[in-house]
């Protein structure tokens, strides 16, 4: 067995069955080996700075994996913003190439008109809510019932 391990170790640090390109990259670990496995020892002799080394480490990958968790997140959230911007701006390019500018001044008024005929009718049901929360007394069941049936347009609310 011994024989069998004596083996194993000089196959594994030997460079004979390294190929020649990848020589100096072998040789500079092996330096890097000689100058990491005394300071390794250093660490594990005394267990209190290890535990410090440690920790420090294991902080230093958990940022540098919440940092490229970040970029992936940055990265869909800027491209879907783009997305939206650029397709925003090339549907209204084609919806005046359509329609003219003329027929767009026209879409837009008939739009504002009736955005806005809206935006008046929900205006009316919001101050009909607040007089109803004011009038809530004695009778307020009976002026509950009948506001409730009918609006300006017939809408129940």
């Amino acid at each position: 067995m011994d024989v069998i391990q004596d083996w194993a170790s000089y196959l594994l640090h030997s460079d004979m069955f390294v190929p020649a390109p990848l020589r100096p990259l072998y040789s500079l670990g092996t330096t890097l080996k000689s100058y990491l496995l005394p300071l390794l020892d250093r660490v594990t002799q005394n267990p209190d700075l290890a535990t410090i080394v440690l920790v420090l480490i294991i902080l230093f990958l958990s940022l540098k994996i919440l940092n490229m968790l970040w970029q992936a997140v940055m990265f869909w959230v800027r491209l879907a913003t783009r997305i939206v911007f650029w397709g925003g701006i090339i549907l209204t390019g084609l919806w005046v190439w359509n329609r003219g500018l003329g027929g767009v001044a026209d879409d837009l008024g008939y739009w504002s008109g009736v955005w806005g005929e809206e935006y008046q009718y929900w205006k009316e049901q919001a101050n009909a809510a607040g007089l109803l929360r004011e009038n809530l007394g004695a009778g307020g069941q009976m002026l509950r019932e009948n506001l409730g049936t009918a609006g300006a347009r017939g809408r129940r609310w």
